[in-house]
């Protein structure tokens, strides 16, 4: 193979195999057959009509397509011919579905081996080939496209001969008469178009196509599996996996072209409009700015037919998806049916599936979110309605809350009144047979589907009742308060001192919320790791949690101080407890332990005195535990002032209560001053609006007078003008009586002058020194000459 090179450096080649390699993307046929349709639909064709349809050609089962669109130039099919080139652009809100430059080959290849492109402009006619056979008859080593183009002005291009031949050569179709019947026959569907036939078609392991042409004359059917040959199994299935028609009439959420499939035309819907019970919901992702609407609703033909329908720039990707909740053994959201149109994913290639991508996954997780939202607020809904239903309402009997047709004409859609019979409509409908005289002509835009109000989402009472339980409860759960514990190493010193203090009486646990309790084993060394509560973390948690209380206007909280607890086994427990309610006898018992742990710390003061004095050499380790006593003493000393500060606080309420109670009152009195003044300033106010309203009624007073006479002088001048009118039709009659008059006069002048032309030829055999051409027949003269020859005569 020779390589071909630009400006020195390699090009890359395409092999002839990759036609089949590039159409195994597309593993359902249904979705090649998707990719032919989308290259008419596109704004860059803009075709209104497409058909589809099984023909024999040379005992060979063929697929055509043919649209009424603009037709292709030559250059433009070559592209279409070629891998990736796709300049397509949106015309107003009609979006390109293509993108890659890649649906015609993919497409096409997957559906037969070969295909044969014929295109119309409104200046030439093309012809394309696009054929595995042919490449492997040749055993080319490159992808070769023959293209052949016939112009109107009879200039062809020379260098068609070649293409020419191999098409005939390589085609079903042998002579250039063949050639030209193929591209006359687009001319029954419009003036341009394209027509493509596609033949070699894909045959199964059986020998038999993929597609089953017998089961029904006005569809294209893919054959059913062994396992789906039941019944059973069919109806599990959606029609649209098996069906091209029903595939077709789903294939684009707002469907603008009408689709013909072996003469029939396809009853196309507005998904999202032919549900029952329709709720629209909103989603917005944290990726986008804006609301993405959601539609959902009960499907009306079959209850197993259930899921998302995901919609890509009007195009179906995926049907039917059933996301988590519907997946579930519990069965939710059987017959529901979701239609989002998902413009911020991305589809992958076969425009089958998108991408998955983390903004998928995120969609899919709130599709199922808002989709159980949607069926428990319907179940909730038909319970209140009617309480004694038994019946689930996915199996109730349900028809479409909305009727929607597409004009044949105009292609523009209208509604239909609620309730109304779709199939008592025409074979063929019109504007002009629409019941609103609003949209009665093609000339009409459509209607607009999203009104304002219903751009919302739509009431959800179940969650907002649920909502509300669940706060409720919250709010009369148990309050804890978190308590910051540290590490810290503990001495013999705080050994020593815990022995002096008592554990709580068992009646002050009785209503206290649970406790918080650290145990530490005994270590025979002499600083020992063991948790301990920081005590000023401790005051500052209880300042907070006193001042949150008190802003609440709710119970303060009567904090007990923290205990030490010795075991005979030498373990510590640390006791700390809140109460709602304060109790008289803790403040009795705190104040005995306080006495207790005075007493305690002089007495463990007095021994450290005396150790330190009988052993100087060690004066240094001793004074370091002093300065950590110290430190623990000083942190024990806040603690208790943090809890009579408390307590203190909570003596004050009544007062705080009393002194807040005071305050509202004047804020209450200045409001109503301030109420008063607004009053009388809106009073003022209003008086200066009255007499501004007497004004403005003397002033329509004197309009309407003057209008009256307006109309008087407007009735005088309108009998003026009459009176003129009639003398101009006077005076019209008598000028057209005169033009008459004038015109009999001149035929009489005609005719007097034409019998004097013949008096003065008679008069020249009289008198022939008469010279007729020096007469003027339009005066007397020869009225006198034939009185002068009378009487020589006579």
């Amino acid at each position: 193979m020779a390589t071909r090179k630009h400006r020195g450096i390699p090009l890359s080649s395409l092999n002839p195999k990759f036609l089949h390699t590039n159409s195994t993307s597309h593993t359902w046929p249904f979705s090649a057959i998707a990719e032919l349709i989308d290259n008419a639909y596109d704004p860059d064709v803009r075709a209104k009509q497409f058909w589809i349809d099984w023909t024999h050609i040379k005992n060979l089962d063929c697929l055509s397509f043919m649209d009424n669109g603009t037709g292709m130039t030559r250059a433009k099919l070559h592209k279409m011919l070629s891998f990736g080139y796709s300049d397509k652009k949106a015309v107003k809100d009609h979006v390109p579905v293509g993108v890659y430059g890649n649906g015609f080959k993919s497409g096409s290849m997957r559906l037969g081996k070969d295909a044969i492109v014929f295109t119309k402009t409104r200046d030439s006619m093309s012809v394309g080939l696009l054929s595995q056979s042919y490449l492997q008859a040749i055993k080319a080593q490159q992808i070769m496209v023959p293209i052949l183009t016939f112009r109107r002005d009879g200039q062809n291009l020379p260098e068609d001969a070649a293409s020419l031949d191999a098409i005939l050569r390589h085609s079903l179709f042998n002579t250039e008469k063949e050639l030209f019947t193929e591209l006359r026959a687009i001319s029954t569907a419009g003036p341009t178009g394209t027509r493509i036939i596609i033949w070699n078609l894909r045959m199964t392991t059986s020998g038999e196509t993929e597609f089953n042409f017998d089961a029904d004359k006005y569809d294209i059917q893919i054959r059913a599996n062994a396992s789906e040959k039941t019944r059973e199994c069919r109806a599990m299935t959606p029609e649209s996996d098996y069906s091209l028609r029903a595939y077709c009439s789903i294939l684009y959420l707002k469907p603008r072209m009408q689709i013909n499939i072996r003469g029939q035309r396809v009853k196309t819907q507005l998904i999202s409009k032919s549900l029952a019970y329709i709720a629209n919901d909103n989603y917005r992702p944290s990726f986008l700015a804006k609301r993405i609407r959601i539609t959902f609703g009960f499907n009306t033909k079959s209850k197993e037919h259930y899921g998302i329908m995901m919609y890509h720039k009007n195009r179906l990707i995926k049907a039917y998806e059933r996301v988590s909740c519907q997946c579930k053994v519990e069965r939710k959201g059987v017959g529901v049916i979701g239609v989002i149109e998902c413009n911020f994913l991305q589809p992958t290639h076969n425009k089958q599936d998108f991408d998955d991508t983390d903004k998928y996954r995120k969609t899919m997780h709130n599709l199922s979110i808002k989709l159980e939202e949607y069926w428990n607020e319907i179940r909730y809904k038909q319970k209140k309605d009617d309480p004694k239903c038994t019946v689930p309402i996915e199996d109730t009997v349900k028809i479409p809350d909305q009727a929607w047709v597409q004009c044949d004409s105009c292609l523009k859609w209208r509604r239909l009144p609620d309730g109304f019979d779709c199939s008592r409509l025409p074979e063929k409908w019109f504007c002009n047979l629409n019941h609103d005289p609003q949209f009665r002509s093609c000339l009409v835009e459509e209607e607009l589907e999203d009104q304002e109000e219903e751009k919302k989402s739509y009431p959800k009472p179940f969650k907002r009742q649920k909502r509300n339980s669940r706060s409720l409860q919250d709010d009369h759960g148990p309050e804890v308060l978190d308590i910051p514990i540290l590490e810290a190493p503990v001495n013999a010193r705080q050994l020593k001192s815990s022995e002096f203090s008592k554990p709580y009486p068992t009646d002050l646990f009785s209503n206290s919320a649970p406790s918080l309790s650290v145990l530490s084993p005994t270590s025979n060394a002499q600083r020992s790791p063991l948790p301990l509560i920081n005590l000023t973390a401790l005051s500052d948690s209880l300042k907070r949690t006193k001042r949150k209380l008190s802003t609440a206007e709710e119970m303060p909280l009567a904090v007990h101080p923290m205990h030490y607890t010795t075991f005979p086994d030498g373990g510590t427990f640390i006791h700390t407890h809140s109460s709602l309610v304060p109790n008289k006898e803790e403040s009795k018992w705190e104040g005995m332990e306080k006495e207790k742990n005075a007493n305690a710390d002089k007495q463990v003061n007095n021994e450290e005195s005396s150790k330190m004095e009988t052993f100087m050499p060690y004066q240094e380790p001793v004074q370091e535990e002093d300065e950590w006593y110290a430190g623990e003493e000083s942190s024990a000393t806040e603690t208790q002032c943090c809890i009579a500060e408390l307590h203190s606080m909570e003596l004050h309420d009544d007062n705080e209560e009393v002194w807040s109670m005071q305050q509202q009152q004047d804020e209450l009195m200045e409001m109503m001053k301030q109420t008063a003044e607004e009053r009388d300033a809106y009073g003022e106010e209003l008086e200066l609006l009255r007499d501004h309203c007497t004004t403005l009624e003397d002033e329509r007073s004197q309009l309407l007078s003057k209008l009256e006479r307006l109309e008087e002088e407007k009735a005088s001048l309108s009998s003026m003008c009459d009176q003129l009118k009639c003398k101009v039709e006077r005076l019209k009659i008598e000028k057209e009586g005169r033009s008459r008059e004038d015109a009999r006069g001149g035929e009489e002048k005609q005719k007097l002058r034409k019998l004097r032309l013949n008096l003065g030829h008679l008069l020249v055999s009289f008198v022939p020194d008469l010279d007729l051409q020096q007469v003027d027949f339009s005066s007397d003269v020869i009225d006198e000459l034939l009185d002068q020859v009378l009487k020589e005569v006579t």
